[in-house]
């Protein structure tokens, strides 16, 4: 075959060749009628690209505070392809294009239209009292709007188990999958985090997030090999996270995986225990799904979900879906909350300090007036008076309520119980007679 006519046969095979730069200076705005009689005969294969194409206009030119009509839509086609796009045709289209997306849209044909449209077409209708007659109108409505696509680029930006390199794939990923457009390699949703030392951590982290998600989605114990830090052997005066359970894993019935205040957490439970625990992802050394004990073949199925763990789980179509906003108000402090020894336990503070004591037990706590004697004349910097209130902390821990008061010892004091009181003190007048022995050397 003749090189003119193989290259004849590739026009007619694959005839949108032709229009391809009309239709990238159409979207950068300077499309002009030379640009369409010089793509020629290959510009009619666009016809068959009209709902695509119509998504596309919709997408690029209008919103749901500017919707196009059809009139519009035709003629903006019209400038794309050179081709007359009739619009009573392109009405007719769109107007059976919601119809369907209506009717389908709590189905699976539903589901894929959405993500294959990667969202719907809306409609604005143009009837009203005064224009009865009047043509709707139409814009897309995306599954991820610019204030989606900002958070979720802020999220990736921020995550401390990323490489830089990793980071700048993730977001142009999430950029192009969004507007089509990938952006300038500059381009930051957030300023740069400042990079910490490298401890070649992160592909631990991620790969224990992976098995621990697998874990959780098939409902399946895992054991794992957990962390402390401690004195490092290899360098002294640094430290190292080393294993503190090598011997005898943990095992576990893994529920969920949660961030809290920066940190990424398993929730879980011992086997055989119900009182929920939480271990930091970031220092889990290692995991292994378990066997059954007659099947070495088959991973063990975890144990269902405990009382204590439900009022944070709904359940939908079969599968549980985890609370997590619930979960993380309530046990803030991402502590071992035990099912024996626990305290209700009461303390007074300034009314401003509320805020800390949430930030330890959520907002579950309960607000009574002050037990204790103040001045009443007290003012603080800016001269306003100081008032004061007791707060009933809901059911923890005794040994995390105790430690609240002493990490906090300047803001709250302990009023009851009476055990709570007693043990404050004298841990307090105890690091007092340290602090004096100590001076009295000097």
């Amino acid at each position: 075959m003749r090189e003119q006519d193989a290259g004849s046969v590739r026009e007619r095979r694959f005839p949108a060749r032709r229009a391809v730069v009309v239709m990238e200076k159409y979207f950068a705005g300077n499309v002009s009628a030379a640009d369409c009689e010089d793509a020629g005969g290959a510009l009619p294969f666009l016809k068959h690209l009209e709902i695509p194409l119509m998504i596309r206009v919709l997408k690029e030119r209008a919103s749901g505070e500017r919707p196009m009509s059809a009139r519009k839509i035709s003629d903006e086609l019209s400038a794309i392809t050179g081709l007359d796009h009739s619009e009573k045709t392109v009405l007719r289209k769109l107007q059976k294009l919601t119809a369907l997306q209506d009717s389908v849209r709590d189905t699976e044909l539903g589901k894929i239209l959405y993500l294959s449209l990667g969202g719907r077409v809306a409609e604005v209708s143009g009837k009203t009292g005064d224009h009865p007659r009047a043509q709707s109108r139409y814009y897309f409505e995306p599954f991820l709007d610019q204030s989606d696509v900002d958070m979720i680029c802020g999220t990736i930006t921020s995550n401390r188990y990323l490489t830089q390199k990793e980071k700048d794939y993730l977001i142009s990923r999430q950029q192009a999958l969004a507007s089509g457009k990938r952006p300038a390699a500059e381009e930051r949703p957030l300023p740069e985090k400042p990079a910490g030392k490298k401890d070649g951590g992160s592909a631990r982290v991620l790969s224990i997030v992976n098995r621990l998600h697998e874990a959780i989605t098939k409902q399946i114990q895992v054991k794992i090999i957990y962390g402390a830090y401690g004195i490092s052997e290899k360098k002294p005066g640094t430290v190292e996270l080393k294993p503190k359970n090598r011997k005898k894993p943990y095992v576990l019935n893994p529920y969920a995986l949660l961030w809290n205040d920066g940190e990424y957490y398993l929730l879980a439970t011992h086997r055989g225990h119900t009182n929920p625990s939480h271990f930091r992802v970031d220092r889990i050394l290692a995991v292994e799904k378990v066997c059954r004990p007659e099947d070495a073949t088959q991973p063990a199925a975890r144990e269902k979900l405990p009382d204590s763990l439900k009022p944070f789980f709904r359940r939908t179509g079969g599968v549980y879906e985890f609370l997590d906003e619930k979960y993380t108000t309530t046990y803030p402090m991402m502590a071992i909350y035990g099912e024996k020894d626990l305290c209700s336990g009461i303390i007074e503070c300034r009314s401003n300090a509320i805020g800390v004591v949430v930030d330890y037990f959520g907002t579950g706590i309960r607000l009574l007036p002050p037990r204790l004697d103040h001045d009443p004349q007290e003012t603080d910097l800016n001269g306003n008076p100081i008032t004061y209130v007791a707060i009933k902390l809901p059911y923890a821990q005794y040994d995390n309520v105790k430690a609240f008061c002493l990490l906090q010892q300047g803001l709250v004091r302990a009023v009851a119980p009476d055990r709570l009181v007693q043990d404050v003190g004298e841990k307090l007048k105890e690091d007092m007679r340290r602090y004096q022995a100590e001076s009295a050397k000097k």
